[in-house]
C-alpha cells in the first residue's frame, strides 16, 4: 500500500513537469536565459522524480546495474534551482561560465564515492534489497556509498540553497527601494518553495539515516512523497505564470546609485516636495506608483529621492509610500463603511493580503481590530457628548 501512494505521488510530481515543461516551452514574453534555466531546472527535478518513481515502484529490478544512478541526479538539483533564480532576479542575461562549472563537482564527487558499489554485479546490488540474501561486505559497500553521498548533497545542496535565498532577499530590497507595490515582483513564492525544498530534502537525508540503521516508517516515506510533490508541483506552476519582470533597462533605471551629495538642509526640503506631492496629488492611491514616477511628478531625480528617503527620512521607497496609504486607510475605516477590500483598493493596495501586512506594520493592528477599536471610541465619544 505504501508503494502505491508513493508511486502516485511521484507520478502525480512528473506530470506536473512535463505539463510545465510544455507551456515553458510555447510561452512568450520571457527573456530567453530566464525560460532556458527554468527549463534546465525542471529537467533536473523532472530526472530526480523518475528516479524516486524507479525505485518505489520497484522498476529497479529491469535493471539492477543503474541502482544508485539516482544519487548523481540529485546533486544538481540544488544548483538548478539556483541557476534559474540568478536568472529570474539578474537584470542581464546571464550565461554559464566560469565558477558556474563547480555545479560539477557535486556529481563528480558522487560518482568517485560510488566506484566501490558501481563493481558490484546486477545480482549482488538485487541481493542487497533483502536482508536475508545480502552480503554483509556488499551492505557495508552500500553503507558507505549511501553516507557519503548524504553528506556531499546536504552539503551541496544546502548551500545552493542558500545562495538562491540571498538571490531573492536581495532582489526584493531592490523592488521595495524602486516600487510601492511589489508582490507580483518580490518573488516571495520562490522563497516559499525554497524552504519547502530545503524541508523536503532534509527529510530525504532523515529517511536514508533511517534506512541504514535498518528502519523504516512508511509515514514519513508518504509525507516526504507529497510534500516533495507539491513543492514541485508549486514551482511548476508559478514558475511558468511568473509576470515578466522588469525589463533591463528599466530595472536599471529603477536601481539608483546611493551616493552621500546632498545636504542635509537639501534633503529636507526635498522631504517636503516629496511628502507634498503624495498628499496633494494622493499620488499613493496609483497602484503602479514606482519612483520613476514619483521622478517625473515631483522633478526630483531618482538619485536624490532615494538618498533622501533612506539618510533623511529613514526608509525605503515602499515603506514611505505605504505609510501614507496606511494613514489614509486609517481615516477610511473610521469614517466610512467600505470594507477591507474596498478600503486597500482605494489607497493603492492589489489585495487584501497584502493591505492588511502593511497597515499592521506601519498602525500596529489589523484592519478590522482598527476599525472595532475606532468606532468604540467614537460611540463613547457620543455617549459622553449625550450625558
Amino acid at each position: 500500500m505504501t508503494d502505491t501512494f508513493l508511486t502516485m505521488a511521484y507520478a502525480i510530481a512528473a506530470g506536473s513537469i512535463g505539463f510545465a515543461l510544455v507551456m515553458a516551452l510555447t510561452k512568450s514574453g520571457q527573456r530567453g536565459d530566464r525560460s532556458l534555466f527554468f527549463c534546465l531546472a525542471l529537467i533536473a527535478l523532472l530526472a530526480h522524480v523518475l528516479g524516486q518513481l524507479v525505485i518505489v515502484s520497484g522498476a529497479y529490478r529491469l535493471a539492477p546495474h543503474l541502482v544508485g544512478a539516482d544519487l548523481a541526479i540529485k546533486m544538481v538539483l540544488g544548483p538548478a534551482v539556483f541557476f534559474f533564480a540568478r536568472a529570474l532576479v539578474s537584470t542581464t542575461s546571464r550565461r554559464f561560465g566560469g565558477f558556474d562549472w563547480l555545479v560539477l563537482l557535486g556529481p563528480v564527487l558522487v560518482l568517485v564515492a560510488m566506484l566501490p558499489f558501481a563493481s558490484l554485479s546486477a545480482d549482488q546490488k538485487l541481493a542487497l534489497a533483502d536482508p536475508a540474501t545480502r552480503n554483509p561486505d556488499h551492505y557495508r559497500i552500500a553503507l558507505y556509498t549511501c553516507t557519503a553521498s548524504l553528506v556531499i548533497f546536504l552539503t551541496f545542496t544546502g548551500c545552493y540553497l542558500i545562495l538562491a535565498l540571498r538571490l531573492q532577499m536581495r532582489h526584493r530590497r531592490r523592488m521595495m527601494d524602486a516600487f510601492a507595490n511589489i508582490e507580483r515582483k518580490s518573488l516571495d513564492w520562490l522563497r516559499t518553495i525554497l524552504f519547502v525544498f530545503a524541508g523536503a530534502w532534509t527529510f530525504f537525508a532523515i529517511k536514508q539515516i533511517l534506512w541504514m540503521t535498518g528502519t523504516s516508517i512508511p509515514v514519513l516515506n508518504i509525507a516526504l512523497a507529497f510534500t516533495e510533490t507539491l513543492a514541485i508541483a508549486a514551482f511548476a506552476y508559478l514558475g511558468v505564470h511568473q509576470p515578466a519582470l522588469p525589463s533591463d533597462r528599466a530595472a536599471k533605471a529603477e536601481a539608483p546609485i546611493r551616493r552621500p551629495i546632498l545636504t542635509e538642509q537639501r534633503m529636507t526640503r526635498t522631504a517636503a516636495k516629496l511628502l507634498g506631492a503624495l498628499e496633494a496629488d494622493k499620488l499613493y492611491a496609483d497602484s503602479d506608483l514606482s519612483l520613476q514616477k514619483l521622478s517625473d511628478v515631483t522633478g526630483v531625480t531618482k538619485n536624490h529621492i532615494s538618498e533622501t528617503l533612506s539618510q533623511h527620512v529613514g526608509v525605503n521607497f515602499f515603506d514611505f509610500v505605504n505609510s501614507h496609504r496606511a494613514d489614509e486607510a486609517k481615516r477610511l475605516l473610521s469614517e466610512t463603511d467600505l470594507n477591507t477590500l474596498e478600503v486597500a483598493l482605494e489607497v493603492g493596495f492589489n489585495s487584501r493580503s497584502t493591505f492588511n501586512a502593511a497597515f499592521k506594520k506601519h498602525v500596529g493592528t489589523p484592519p478590522s481590530q482598527y476599525r472595532a477599536k475606532a468606532r468604540s471610541g467614537r460611540s463613547r465619544d457620543v455617549e459622553n457628548a449625550v450625558t
